[in-house]
């Protein structure tokens, strides 16, 4: 699944969404016709309340928690906007009580996660096989099956819809506000000249820090090995729940991550790939690393990657700085922001030989 399949599928469960609430009797949905940078997918109208639409698909049936407080921050801002009664965040994972409790900051708005989407598809046979397979399609790295959804109150969730007075009443006073530091950290790498190494480092450790800091502990910059010989630029540990990371544990024996920063003008080279994999030892639990660089990989560098994975389980993936700053506005918008490391994982995977 390339980042083309992953926005595809996100398309897909927007879609899904749509023809799910025309389903249920006496809602109409109106598009969003003024583009993505609106903040949600679309308004859906019951006749007595609105409410705008958001909607996210993410790559773990377990969300990290910042995503979703994030994605809750975007759509009170579209709410606001758009002047609705309430808004709503559709997502194929399962929201966990502690992620729905930040609710509390946002009255107006509403969770319609797994379970809840399960619900209101379950009357109609054909929207449930296509919410199960729309999540199939996105937990790539899911060990088990999916979950049995939870049932929901149908009932109660209808009559959300209900009093327009009553919901209107409950906007606070002020919007809560979740920083939104990724643009900041993409801007500083690509501040950084191409050559100069120190500086590139130090943006790249930042950035990486702040992306992964729900997910990676015990960070440790230019940490050397006990034979004195190899010098990582940052090593982290895994402390995830959500597929992604945990199939770096499982199936790759990587308990720890290991990130290398290369700031060369021209893309790495195969050279550069087998330096990183003198640095990974899967009986250590230290099985995979991550090489961020300006340009990204050459045709050599990925050779020498599915080299290393097929002769002895080393899983080298390779970011651009490009590909980085993604995964940084993702984290902004709330989005799956490990979705290009799926992604690459999994045509790596996919398109290995013998």
């Amino acid at each position: 699944m390339d980042s083309r399949d992953h926005a595809s599928l996100a398309a897909r469960l927007e879609r899904f969404v749509v023809k799910l609430f025309q389903h249920q009797e006496g809602f109409t949905v109106e598009s969003n016709n003024e583009g993505r940078i609106q903040g949600h997918d679309f308004i859906m109208d019951s006749g007595e309340a609105r409410a705008v639409v958001e909607v996210k698909l993410y790559n773990s049936i377990t969300p990290a928690s910042r995503n979703i407080v994030q994605a809750l921050v975007h759509l009170e801002r579209a709410r606001l906007n758009k002047e609705t009664n309430f808004g709503i965040l559709a997502t194929n994972s399962r929201v966990s009580p502690t992620q729905r409790s930040q609710l509390k900051q946002f009255p107006n708005l509403r969770i319609y996660d797994f379970d809840v989407l399960s619900t209101l598809a379950a009357d109609h046979p054909h929207l449930a096989l296509e919410l199960e397979d729309i999540t199939r399609s996105a937990l790539v790295f899911r060990g088990e099956d999916l979950p049995t959804a939870q049932p929901v109150d149908k009932e109660m969730l209808i009559a959300e819809f209900g009093s327009a007075e009553e919901l209107s009443a409950t906007v606070p006073d002020e919007e809560p506000v979740e920083p939104e530091d990724g643009s900041m950290f993409c801007s500083n790498i690509h501040a950084v000249r191409n050559g100069v190494a120190k500086p590139f480092e130090t943006a790249c450790e930042a950035a990486i820090r702040w992306l992964f800091k729900d997910e990676l502990v015990a960070f440790d910059d230019q940490h050397q090995s006990d034979t004195g010989h190899n010098i990582f630029d940052l090593v982290a540990r895994i402390a995830s729940k959500e597929d992604f990371w945990q199939a770096l544990i499982t199936d790759f024996r990587a308990r720890y991550i290991v990130f290398e920063f290369k700031n060369y003008s021209k893309k790495i080279s195969q050279r550069e790939i087998y330096t990183t994999e003198k640095y990974l030892y899967p009986v250590a639990m230290r099985g995979a690393a991550i090489i961020v660089s300006r340009n990204g990989a050459n045709t050599g560098a990925e050779r020498a990657m599915r080299g290393a994975l097929r002769e002895s389980g080393k899983l080298i993936l390779s970011l651009s700085v490009d590909e980085l700053c993604d995964m940084l506005k993702a984290r902004d918008a709330g989005s799956d922001h490990l979705a290009p490391l799926v992604a690459k994982l999994d045509d790596m995977l996919m398109g290995l030989e013998r």
